[in-house]
């Protein structure tokens, strides 16, 4: 399969991947090493590792997962960054980017220099001399007790950077929201640097009560203890010294580019003079200065070359699903030989056409999720015939547009998802308390594999185990302003969805009030409106199942409105597709 098409997006991830990778690996401290730098730099080595995977480069792969074993023990804290280790893994870093930039050359790597730091690499892990560093004491009561301090250290001396483990009150509904009141709250007390579940998972009501927030304060650690006791959210609470998470560097390497054809930048070029010239002349309309109804005639001349516009940039910007799907197949193909396992492929939508920003940022999750499917979905040749099922795996993607969302759905017809053992995982990594594992449905369960540091597997491989993935899958979508769906059916197969912006788009639309709010709602969805001025009810077509009823004040028109993603907070909001700004000044919410 020829993956020429592909080796220039691979560089220019695999590059800002290991860029941020170089200057995090510079900045690791050997007394107090940052576990969010490890683990960020454990995150971007594992998708080196994997995009290189996908795309054949066996040795590039390999010295990824070697630097990845050594980030591994360092998370586990079973090893310190040393002078000497942290010489290495910056050498070793900079032997990858040799290898993307040799590839991207299409020219022989030094397979030499490859083989000797990774021979000195997998020395160093043999090496039983690198100590663990002592861990950070904590009252496990739950109250505001730091770390011993050193002899001599004012009790009330400043705090600097803390992290503080939160468990909020469960006998209050809305706790998502709770849980971002109290980091409004804890904002006022210094800068938060990290929280864990991040934001965007709150903003889309996934949490389990237990925060985790890393705080640089100057505030004296009594007083930071003080204010947070008297927080009404919080049932209990420990807090501890920790490092300050390094500054996140700007991302070496290009930055993302299209290839526009002369033609159409020419073309845009015309529009762009063009429009210039109606608007000049729509100006002088409105002043008086011209004959009656120009004004009129120059804005719909207007309208319609910016319209001209918004398409063709649109398309420029646009690529067909399909130029991702060789690279998928590849990957998934290449992972289930070095199995020994035999799949059935599937891709369906590869001719919807998806913004480009938006598919470079879905690459890892899909390769994620693909990997996943083939390693830790499928059985054996064997194990599937002898349950009854075709010998060869079955690894389905489908896209579709729906309205102005994107979904997108990876489907395997393996041994599915077990929520009894989900659970048991997730205690035995102290992730939830067995009390949180029993309150939770089988749909929570499977939402269980998105956390990090979450895995099933028993040993790590080139290929997984190591509990890093699916984590990176959620933050990656919810990143975007997307959401996160699994379903599974133990012993018939799992089924990840990702419901997605499209981004900013042009939608034929239904302008509704409901009292003093108007909402769009897409023509595409509408089947028929029926009932009287009083009382209307909008009958729309739902994705799956029987059609759904809702009921407005008026019906204000059909409107042709510019559907942008919701802003900040807002992003990823349930029921929503994004906004729109209507020509009186109004901001009206299109309806999911």
């Amino acid at each position: 399969m020829d993956l020429s098409a592909y080796i220039e997006l691979f560089v220019a991830e695999t590059r800002e991947h290991l860029g941020t990778a170089y200057d995090l690996a510079t900045a690791l401290d050997e007394r107090a090493p940052s576990s969010e730098a490890v683990r960020e730099l454990f995150r971007h080595v594992h998708s080196v590792k994997g995009m290189a995977a996908s795309m054949g480069y066996r040795a590039m792969s390999g010295l990824a997962h070697d630097i990845e074993s050594l980030m591994d023990r360092l998370r586990r804290g079973a090893a310190v960054p040393t002078p000497h280790a942290r010489k290495l893994l910056c050498a070793t870093l900079a032997c990858l980017e040799r290898m993307v930039d040799a590839a991207e050359r299409k020219q022989a790597v030094d397979d030499a220099e490859r083989a000797r730091l990774q021979n000195d690499l997998r020395s160093l892990l043999r090496e039983t001399a690198i100590a663990a560093p002592p861990a950070p004491s904590a009252d496990p009561g739950g109250s505001a007790s730091p770390r011993p301090r050193p002899s001599g250290a004012a009790p009330d001396a400043a705090a600097g950077c803390l992290k503080l483990a939160l468990i909020l009150r469960r006998d209050r509904p809305y706790p998502a929201v709770r849980a971002a009141v109290v980091i409004g709250r804890l904002a006022g007390l210094g800068r938060i640097v990290a929280t864990e579940p991040p934001m965007a998972a709150l903003r889309a009501g996934r949490f389990d009560g237990r925060l985790l927030v890393t705080l640089v304060t100057e505030r004296p650690l009594r007083a930071v203890g003080a204010a947070v006791a008297a927080i009404d959210e919080v049932a209990s609470f420990t807090s501890m010294p920790a490092e300050p998470p390094p500054a996140r560097p700007a991302p070496k390497g290009p930055t993302a580019t299209l290839r526009v054809r002369a033609d159409r930048i020419d073309a845009l070029f015309e529009d762009a003079l063009d429009l210039m010239t109606h608007l000049g002349r729509l100006e002088a309309g409105l002043r008086g200065g011209a004959a009656p109804g120009t004004a009129s005639l120059e804005a719909g001349a207007a309208r319609a070359l910016a319209r001209r516009m918004y398409e063709e940039i649109a398309e420029v910007r646009l690529v067909p699903f399909e130029v991702a799907t060789q690279r998928l197949a590849r990957g998934a193909a290449e992972l289930a030989r070095t199995l020994g396992k035999t799949i059935a492929f599937e891709v369906s939508g590869q001719d919807v056409r998806i913004d480009r920003s938006l598919l470079e940022a879905l690459m890892d999750p899909l390769l994620h999720m693909l990997r996943n499917a083939v390693d830790h979905g499928l059985e054996s040749r064997d194990a599937r015939l002898a349950a009854g099922k075709p010998p060869d795996g079955q690894v389905r993607i489908r896209l579709e547009r729906r309205t102005s969302r994107l979904w997108l759905c990876v489907e395997d017809d393996g041994r599915g998802l077990d929520p009894r053992a989900l659970k048991t995982a997730a205690i035995e990594r102290g992730l939830v308390t067995p009390g949180e594992a029993a309150r939770l449905d089988d749909d929570e369960a499977f939402q269980l594999v998105t956390l990090p540091g979450f895995t099933t597997a028993s040993a790590a491989s080139e290929v997984s185990g190591r509990g890093v993935g699916m984590d990176v899958v959620r933050s990656a979508v919810e990143a975007v302003g997307g959401r996160l769906r699994i379903h599974a059916t133990p012993g018939r197969g799992t089924r990840f969805e990702l419901l997605l912006p499209s981004g900013v788009a042009l939608v034929q639309a239904c302008l509704v009030r409901d009292e003093a709010e108007v909402f769009a709602v897409p023509l595409a969805s509408i089947v028929r409106i029926e009932g009287s001025s009083e009382r209307l009810a909008l009958v729309y077509e739902r994705p799956s199942g029987p059609q759904g009823r809702f009921i407005v004040d008026e019906v204000l028109g059909r409107r042709e409105i510019v559907v942008r993603p919701l802003p900040g907070a807002l992003a990823g909001l349930p029921g929503y597709t994004g906004c729109a700004l209507i020509e009186d000044g109004t901001i009206a919410l299109v309806l999911d």
